[in-house]
């Protein structure tokens, strides 16, 4: 029993010495004459300078450990930024059996504040190229005899040698920092580092890696599963991997792998996308697509994009290698219904302000237009829609799109579509370098029943055209400007729109109930909810723009048996205003009804989104002074007959390409309503000096027709 006792307290001191020595072993031993021969090891196998300032050290506890303070690797001469990769401290955890066998096996490696700067220059070179690798490490003999003897023999090995039996098992990073220089475009992309954990048993299984990033300010997050670490440097394989991510608040999901790794990196990669409504104001989409690409290029396989049940397919070329970047695209769809793209569907999307802000109508801002968006990437797009829904009852069918966009300038060359029955082309351009923008549509063979499903007939005492309705449509606008007030007060051309001679069933439409059109049907006596035939000659809109302005000379044209209507007014498009003198005439004259002479002068007043029927003052005051100039009921009469155009469709399109359109006054009516307005105009001149009078009566008569309302 003593024996054994004694036998102990051997091994005990035995051990307890062993501990000591080893412990002043460690204390003692100075990894840092190891620094030279990395160093040089390094510069043989990459070319590249690696420094180690800081300390390099050993730690002591039951896990062997090294941990090396700022260390940094250098970038080839023409980088912009010196140093390739900083590391602020480096810890080498090993495996403590393997140890006892010869063999260096690390548990885990953490990476503290380490910065990479990834460049590539303008000719194509990238830093991550590194030279040629030697087929062993030549470390010249001096720095070879300033190690310990021991440590000599094993550095005549090969490299292969000294990574037998190596395996990362942890790697950790934290409070990292990449930046990415491209040369060509001087763009600079960052990606700050919160913590990236990788893990893999040993160089011959699969890695996995969690990460949590932010890239330029969005976070990125998610897990990846890699091939084997020995498959990555071996290069002979395409090496695998999967990725389920979060960025930008949309999910990722790719499998693929990549070629040529560590030379010249190839891709190809199913992408799984998915973009929850409202996110970034996008639409609720997913999108499944095989994706070919290199560092300088991608071409893109568009399985499906799915838009809220809108189906696109087609491809896409991306090719960022230039200063500008290159997008081919064709697409392709069946059917897109644009009444599922509102703020009330699951497609939350709001358009790019270089569009949205220039159609405001409540007021048009004095900010910048973003032309400098339009030389960020040239592009080519081609895209065909079968089916394109734009409101209920109304639709394009054959969609075809060629646009371009090449050193900042815009051209759609052309957009065509059948519509109304007939076609549509439209052109556009909008220059970014001269601040312009110019747009023309012209249409064919379209007609009025065709333009939206409420414009048929359905039944009785519904609104619609029985007969003929054929429409020109023909728009033709330039303007330009470095803010958005500048370019609509600069916008000039004219819109014009034609109805040719139809019948025309006045029932109600749907559509309109309710709006100043219906106001303005019930103030001259037409109830737009009683079935009844409308003959209409022809009918005119036209518009020209100037002064930030729609202007409407006489423009606004009805011509038929039963209603002749003139609109002669603007529409501010600055702040939405609009102001219209109406001159609706009934076909009927009543000597002795001054309250119809009255109400044959209208005006329309307030803004786009909530018009207001007025009497016209000065119209009415007119008829006033000519009642008590002429004895009044016959001027009445001829107030009626002779102040309506008789060929308004000819005045409204008089000066444009269509002015031989209809026929002008000819004959009787031209000679009468032309001395009627030699007449009407000296009423004009002679309003101040009857005034007062006038002015009185006109306000009791005004005030007898709100009585009678």
């Amino acid at each position: 029993m003593r024996a054994v006792k004694v036998l102990g307290t051997i091994v005990f001191g035995a051990i307890i010495i062993i501990a000591i020595g080893g412990y002043f072993f460690v204390r003692n031993f100075d990894l840092n004459k190891y620094k030279p021969y990395i160093s040089e090891m390094v510069k043989n196998q990459i070319n590249r300078e690696l420094v180690m300032r800081g300390d390099a050290s050993i730690g002591i506890s039951l896990i062997p450990t090294v941990v090396v303070n700022d260390v940094e690797l250098s970038n080839p001469e023409w980088a912009a930024n010196p140093a390739m990769v900083k590391v602020q401290q480096v810890e080498v955890k090993f495996a403590v059996l393997p140890l006892l066998k010869k063999q260096i096996v690390i548990d885990k490696v953490s990476l503290i504040n380490p910065e990479i700067n990834l460049e590539k220059a303008k000719n194509g070179e990238n830093n991550w190229t590194f030279g040629s690798v030697a087929a062993a490490p030549k470390v010249s003999p001096a720095v070879v005899a300033s190690l310990p003897s021991g440590a000599q023999a094993a550095v005549q090995s090969s490299a292969a040698t000294a990574m037998a039996g190596f395996a990362a098992k942890n790697v950790l990073i934290e409070n990292g920092l990449v930046t990415y220089l491209d040369g060509a475009s001087g763009k600079t992309t960052t990606l700050a580092i919160r913590k990236v954990k990788m893990e893999a048993p040993s160089v011959t299984d699969e890695m996995t890696v969690a990460f949590d990033l932010v890239l330029d300010n969005q976070k990125v997050n998610g897990e990846m599963t890699l091939g084997a670490l020995q498959t990555l440097l071996d290069g002979k394989n395409p090496y695998p991997f999967s990725l389920e991510a979060n960025a930008l608040g949309i999910d990722i999901n790719l499998e693929g792998s990549v070629a040529d790794i560590m030379i010249s990196p190839r891709y190809a990669v199913q992408a799984n996308v998915y973009n929850p409504a409202g996110n970034m104001n996008a639409p609720e989409t997913t999108l499944k697509a095989l994706i070919d690409g290199d560092m300088n290029s991608a071409d893109i396989k568009i399985q499906t994009l799915n838009l809220v049940n809108n189906l696109v397919t087609g491809t896409a070329v991306v090719d960022w290698s230039a200063k500008v970047p290159q997008v081919k695209l064709n697409l392709q769809s069946d059917k897109i219904n644009l009444m599922t793209l509102t703020p009330n569907s699951t497609f939350a999307f709001k358009l790019p302000s270089l569009i949205s802000e220039a159609q405001a109508t409540t007021l048009v801002p004095d900010t910048a237009i973003p032309y400098a968006v339009l030389k960020q990437v040239n592009a080519s797009v081609k895209a065909k829609i079968g089916q394109l829904i734009v409101a209920q009852g109304m639709q394009a069918d054959n969609v075809d799109l060629t646009a371009s966009l090449q050193n900042g300038v815009l051209n759609v060359k052309p957009l065509t579509f059948d519509f109304g029955g007939g076609n549509l082309t439209v052109t556009a351009q909008l220059n970014a370098n001269t601040q312009g923008m110019t747009l023309t549509a012209v249409s064919k063979n379209m007609t009025l029943q065709d333009l939206h499903r409420e414009f048929k007939v359905s039944g009785q005492g519904d609104f619609g055209v029985l007969s003929g309705g054929d429409v020109d449509l023909d728009i033709n606008l330039s303007g330009s400007g470095a803010t958005y007030r500048q370019l609509v007060q600069s916008l000039a051309g004219k819109m014009i729109a034609i109805v040719d001679k139809s019948v025309i069933q006045t029932g109600n439409l749907q559509f309109m109930t309710g709006n100043f059109v219906s106001q303005l049907l019930s103030t001259i006596g037409i109830d737009s909810k009683k079935a009844g035939q409308l003959n209409l000659s022809c009918a005119v809109v036209r518009a020209d723009f100037g002064s930030g302005k729609a202007n409407f000379p006489k423009g606004i044209a009805v011509n038929s048996e039963q209603l002749i209507l003139v609109g002669d007014g603007h529409v501010n498009l600055m702040n939405d205003k609009i102001d219209f003198a109406v001159k609706p005439f009934s076909g009927k004259v009543i000597d002795t009804n001054i309250a119809q002479a009255l109400t044959s002068f209208l005006k329309v007043q307030g803004t786009l989104q909530n018009p207001k029927i007025v009497l016209d003052d000065k119209e009415a005051l007119k008829t006033i002074v000519g009642v008590a100039t002429t004895g009044g009921a016959a001027y009445i009469g001829s107030k009626l007959a002779l102040d309506v155009d008789s060929s308004p469709c000819y005045t409204a399109l008089e000066g444009t390409a269509f002015s031989k359109r209809f026929p002008k006054p000819t004959g009787a009516k031209a000679a009468a309503q032309d001395v009627y307005q030699g007449v009407s105009n000296g009423i004009n001149d002679s309003l101040q000096a009857v005034g007062d009078t006038a002015k009185g009566f006109f306000k009791a008569i005004k005030k007898g027709i709100k009585d009678a309302k």
